[in-house]
């Protein structure tokens, strides 16, 4: 009995190793990141982007890359080395930036998978110490294919967005894309949006959608803090791409 727990004790420190080493092996994630401020005052000339999961000796050498955010979309997008899925941003490149809470702008964890994103930058939460909350969006071809609408529904409300004839629902927080969308003649679609308060489904707003194309379209719903109503707001993007391996 002795030998035996003996052995199970032996098996469970080589497995523990075995993970250890594989932990060690696994090679870093290189991120394609794009950093969009959800509203002009959150955009800033330079943020750089750490991992904070560095060794204390390789963290006294790092230095941050260098990301614009940008209130707009295109097709530059930045590279980031990981070791973990985590990424922080601080206004210094100096990794020590990570420990000043007057320099940190933000935080993400990328999901498993996620290779190229874009990182919309969302003004803080009452008690938030950063200066933004950072929503992840995958890019990849996969997740946002070309010719959709990815609408996101970061509103307390329900909200159903009608174009021309068809009618979509989003539950608070909520996240759909709309592919095909019916087109009237130029190709673009004839947009109603409504938002559910008392139970009455309230009219937020009306216009028309182009249709993207080869390219894709953000679109965001949220509560306006000054009126409490919902409103919607989008950004063009340009055609998906495949990121680059490794």
């Amino acid at each position: 009995m002795i030998i035996r727990t003996q052995i199970l004790v032996v098996l469970a420190c080589l497995a523990t190793l075995h993970l250890a080493i594989a932990a060690q092996d696994k090679p870093p994630l290189r991120a394609e990141i794009r950093v969009l401020a959800f509203q002009p005052d959150l955009t800033i000339g330079e943020a750089f982007a750490h991992d904070p999961a560095l060794t204390e000796a390789a963290a006294a050498a790092a230095v941050g890359v260098r990301i614009p955010v940008k209130s707009y979309l295109n097709h530059e997008f930045s590279t980031v080395v990981l070791t973990c899925r985590r990424v922080v941003f601080t206004t210094q490149p100096d990794h020590g930036s990570l420990t000043r809470p007057a320099e940190l702008l933000g935080e993400v964890t990328l999901q498993e998978g996620v290779r190229s994103a874009i990182l919309l930058c969302l003004p803080p939460a009452p008690g938030y110490k950063a200066r933004f909350r950072i929503l992840a969006i995958d890019d990849s071809k996969r997740a946002f294919p070309a010719s959709t609408f990815r609408v996101s529904n970061l509103s307390q409300q329900s909200v159903r967005i009608v174009l021309e004839d068809k009618t979509y629902q989003f539950k608070p927080g909520e996240t759909q894309l709309i592919t095909d969308p019916p087109v009237r003649a130029g190709n673009q679609s004839g947009m109603k949006a409504f938002a559910l308060h008392d139970d009455v489904w309230q009219r937020i707003g009306s216009g028309i959608w182009p249709h993207p194309g080869k390219n894709r379209v953000v679109q965001v719903l949220f509560t306006n803090p000054a009126t409490g109503q919902v409103q919607l707001r989008a950004y063009d993007d340009v055609p998906p791409r495949e990121p680059a391996k490794g």
